[in-house]
């Protein structure tokens, strides 16, 4: 099957009991990937018990916060999923939102992008046997390899994928947007002396499935919303074609998101109507579409919202 991944976020609406279950049934219905979000959470424990339930497929962070871990120990947890589950993890960073480093978790957020440059080199240098520089021990390297895939929103960061990683993990990004992102990972790419070939391309889809499109469109709406309120996304949606939209969300105007956003940055409507939008991303360069569950409400719980994604895409 074309390759597809999908994101199983177990806060308080999933036991873990039931995320391993539904790593398994993305795993019999033939999913590349399941990712675990991280939020109050820990992605990587999520991406560990994952990994015990199955066997195939691949299991990854969508996206581990850099300021919650040294990354020595980053890549040592890494290293231990790499090893127990044969190869398959994917270990996404990123540099989260200021509003949650800070106002949550109390972390000086400096030089997110310097920052993620020195986190990326030493995690590599760690999973990939380099070591650490004058250590009385060196740390063990990876089994198998620790692909590193980084979470990227702004043109810039995209650039230093191009340069640095395996993957990019885009979100909330439309197709319109799509050939500026290709020319950043070309530039990072030749800083690098590589190609951008040699970069996987991911992206993140809201996605709401129901018969009932108003509500569905409702809910991607309310989810857009959301994300409005968090500066680092707002100037994405700036970038993107939705200025006013954007402004309006950063004063607080809940109801700002227009049916075109919604459209654009989402999978809404019944299952055939979501596989023709899936469709599209791919064919405007999306490698591996990451499908992010968007339960509509009173209509489905998470996990009702999840096996009916599986079931849609398999």
């Amino acid at each position: 099957m074309a390759r597809l991944g999908i994101v199983a976020a177990n806060f308080s609406e999933l036991s873990f009991a039931e995320l391993q279950g539904l790593a398994r049934e993305a795993e019999s219905a033939g999913l590349e990937a399941i990712f675990s979000p991280e939020f109050m959470n820990d992605a990587l424990s999520n991406c560990h018990l994952m990994a015990q339930a199955t066997t195939k497929i691949k299991i990854g962070t969508w996206i581990a916060n850099i300021y919650l871990r040294h990354p020595a120990l980053c890549a040592q947890t890494a290293v231990a999923i790499d090893d127990t589950s044969k190869g398959r993890l994917i270990l996404g960073l990123g540099v989260s939102h200021r509003p949650l480093v800070e106002g949550i978790y109390k972390e000086k957020m400096d030089r997110p992008r310097e920052f993620l440059r020195e986190y990326i080199t030493t995690v590599h240098d760690i999973t990939s046997g380099k070591g650490v520089p004058n250590a009385p021990r060196q740390p063990r390297a990876a089994t198998y390899k620790v692909p590193i895939y980084v979470g990227a929103l702004a043109l810039g960061t995209v650039e230093l994928c191009g340069e640095m990683a395996d993957g990019v993990m885009l979100y909330l990004c439309p197709k319109s947007r799509m050939p500026r992102v290709m020319a950043a990972l070309e530039k990072g790419a030749a800083k690098a002396g590589r190609s951008v070939a040699s970069v996987d391309i991911t992206t993140g889809l809201p996605t709401c499935i129901s018969d009932d499109l108003d509500a569905a469109r409702t809910t991607a709406k309310n989810n857009l919303a959301f994300y409005g309120g968090l500066p680092f996304y707002n100037k994405l949606f700036q970038s993107s074609g939705f200025a006013q939209e954007a402004e309006a969300l950063a004063k607080g105007n809940m109801q700002a998101v227009s049916d075109r956003m919604a459209e654009e940055l989402s999978l809404i409507g019944p299952p055939s109507r979501c596989r023709e939008q899936l469709a599209a991303f791919r064919e405007a360069g999306i490698h591996m579409p990451i499908i992010t569950v968007v339960p509509i409400p009173g209509q489905q719980t998470y996990a009702q919202a999840v096996r009916k994604a599986i079931e849609t895409f398999a």
